[in-house]
């Protein structure tokens, strides 16, 4: 188990050092190509603009197009997702306290049980 992790690990070190390595060079032969029409200053300038432009463009386009989610519904006492054994203590409790204390732990143990059986 520790050597798969060790191992992805330096896989996941050399892949993100070969494509840092690879933009690098990109970039550098970017800049070479452009230092002779433009100079050092503005052919560095044009090829950051080449990669850092899209992904800020992306990114602003991204946070400004974004909607709200949605708020979540609230659950009814009566809905399904409630399950049925705390629908039914509950109308039992309303009458009488006692059962609630009482009960609670029973309920909460008979849905655990039963949620556990329906998964497998």
């Amino acid at each position: 188990m520790g050597q798969k992790i060790g191992a992805g690990a330096v896989l996941a070190i050399i892949g993100i050092t070969m494509v840092v390595l690879g933009v690098v060079l990109l970039g550098y032969s970017i800049v070479e190509a452009l230092t002779p029409s433009v100079g050092v200053a503005g052919a560095s300038a044009i090829a950051g603009g080449i990669f850092v432009g899209p992904a800020f463009f992306w990114a602003m386009i991204t946070l400004l197009m974004t909607r709200k989610p949605a708020p979540p519904k609230k659950m009814e006492i009566g809905s399904a997702q409630t399950g049925l054994w705390t629908v039914l203590f509950a109308a039992i409790a309303k009458e009488t306290p006692w059962i609630a204390i009482a009960g609670a732990g029973l309920v909460a143990v008979a849905e655990i049980f039963l949620a556990t059986r329906r998964k497998k």
